[in-house]
């Protein structure tokens, strides 16, 4: 077999498993969104012990990523590819972290599924820019780029909302101690989901640099 034919091998398979990692990130958000629905204690369970498969994936990628580098002394875009797609699985298992931390406080608090609603926006936000980036990896489209940048923006909206009719709920009941504690906590996790579009934003920049060997910045939507 040729250098060629092995080089394109192994460019396949940094892309395949970046897109294998950010898949079972997407079951595990579709999970926790049922979870959040059906109100399903076990299922929540099984996401969180889930969330160390995912780990697990991460670093056998970055090692199977760094061999490739090592064996086949990748330059230009495949080496750019190589140590993007490194870069990219550690964005990813983090996002997938956020998962695992709402159901670890929706088994602690069994929040009314009212509250949860906005949870649930936030999630279905993130699952279709989650959906965006695993076609970029596959094939940068700057159409793609554009319709993603476009539901960060609409993910940050959201949280604003949300955050703010929070606030209002809490406000409403500032001497229930116990209340308040749930509505902070509850505001915490909206906080992860609008981290979670940092961290697809990270992506994005990645991929950027994988594509033309530059970073540059993707202005954030967030006020400061």
């Amino acid at each position: 077999m040729s250098y060629n034919k092995i080089l394109d091998r192994d460019v396949a398979r940094i892309k395949r498993d970046i897109i294998e990692i950010i898949e079972q990130t997407k079951s595990q958000y579709a999970k926790t969104f049922d979870v959040l629905k059906t109100r399903d204690m076990e299922k929540a369970k099984e996401i969180i012990k889930y969330d160390q498969k995912i780990n697990d994936l991460q670093n056998d990628f970055t090692k199977m990523a760094l061999w490739k580098i090592a064996k086949q002394q990748m330059v230009a875009g495949d080496l750019r590819l190589a140590i993007g797609g490194i870069l990219i699985s550690r964005e990813v298992e983090r996002i997938a972290d956020y998962a695992k931390l709402i159901c670890s406080f929706y088994i602690k608090y069994e929040t009314e599924i009212e509250n949860f609603e906005y949870i649930s926006l936030l999630f279905d936000l993130v699952n279709k820019m989650l959906n965006t980036i695993s076609l970029l990896v596959d094939n940068y489209e700057e159409a793609q780029a554009q319709k993603f940048v476009n539901l960060e923006m609409e993910l940050n909206n959201k949280f604003k909302e949300f955050n703010n009719k929070m606030i209002a709920k809490m406000n409403e009941k500032s001497n229930d101690e116990k209340y308040v504690t749930k509505i902070v906590g509850i505001i915490r996790q909206l906080k992860n989901l609008e981290r979670a579009g940092d961290h697809l934003i990270n992506i994005e920049e990645i991929l950027n640099f994988i594509r033309n060997g530059i970073f540059s910045e993707i202005p954030s939507h967030i006020e400061s």
